[in-house]
């Protein structure tokens, strides 16, 4: 093979990676603007719920005490991404969630990129499980953890509940964000109005601890759509790198190829020359 023909098939497999990284991009900006589309909903969503537990807890005998955190284990449910091409996205959440956490306390990880990370730093998690890829998905990857958490819960394995979850803002970096769900935030009885307590047919201590589980759900939803949010921005980011780099190899490569195209043009005519000196010389 010519050096003109292995510099075509470089930029023949340069471009078709650049079509594919473009294709990635493309997908990223789309999954990027579902999840910002998707999150206010969810988050007024959990303050329906937490006005549902302020008006509750003025129904409760001996009401639970909110004020302080009962020691015991903390489980912290990190949210990672399922897929990489992400930058140092998981690098990130990986080790905010290992400087929270305690010796005795368990990691929970939605993203299987997560959970190897955390692995590779030494650390198992206690549980992990897919991630959603896109917000439609995201219920169905959070009930499975709420099942194993609500479990551990019930069994008194577990005391306190916090998450931690990257979240990107518009025209910025994106932020590694740690919010506590249980114990209930001592804000929640401030963050509805008063009035009549609302009309129900249920024991309002079980009713309370159906809405705490619903409001753990919705919280943990939204850290998981959030993260949705800021894994595609930053893949975003990191293709926009790729489809930049290799712009500058095929320019590099385009010119080697005019060269060496030139380069061969030359030889051709020299030896057209050579051989027509030859035969006048005959």
């Amino acid at each position: 093979m010519t050096r003109l023909a292995e510099i075509e098939a470089q930029i023949s497999g340069m471009s078709d990676l650049q079509n594919i990284i473009a294709a990635m991009r493309s997908l990223s900006g789309m999954r990027l603007r579902e999840a910002q589309r998707a999150v206010p909903g969810i988050r007024q969503y959990a303050e329906v719920v937490a006005g549902g537990i302020a008006d509750t807890l003025s129904m409760v005998h001996g009401k639970p005490d909110m004020s302080e955190a009962k020691p015991g284990t903390t489980a912290i449910i990190l949210c990672a991404s399922e897929h990489g091409f992400v930058g140092g996205f998981n690098d990130r959440v990986v080790a905010a969630a290992l400087n929270a956490l305690g010796p005795q306390d368990k990691l929970f990880v939605l993203g299987s990129r997560g959970a190897a990370r955390a692995t590779e730093m030494n650390r198992t998690p206690a549980w992990f499980g897919p991630m959603a890829t896109r917000p439609d998905a995201v219920s169905a990857a959070v009930q499975r953890l709420s099942e194993e958490l609500f479990r551990q819960i019930a069994a008194r394995e577990i005391t306190r509940v916090e998450a931690i979850y990257a979240a990107s803002r518009q025209g910025a970096a994106s932020t590694v964000e740690r919010r506590p769900l249980l114990p209930l935030d001592v804000r929640i009885p401030q963050t509805k109005q008063k009035h009549q307590a609302p009309l129900h047919n249920m024991d309002p201590a079980k009713l309370l601890e159906k809405l705490t589980e619903e409001y753990v759900f919705a919280r943990l939803t939204e850290a998981a759509v959030e993260s949705i949010s800021a894994e595609n921005a930053a893949r975003l980011s990191a293709t926009q790198a790729a489809h930049d780099n290799i712009s500058t190899m095929l320019t590099t490569l385009q010119s080697d190829a005019r060269q060496s195209r030139q380069s061969e043009i030359t030889t051709e005519i020299l030896e057209l020359a050579v051989g027509a000196a030859m035969v006048g010389d005959q």
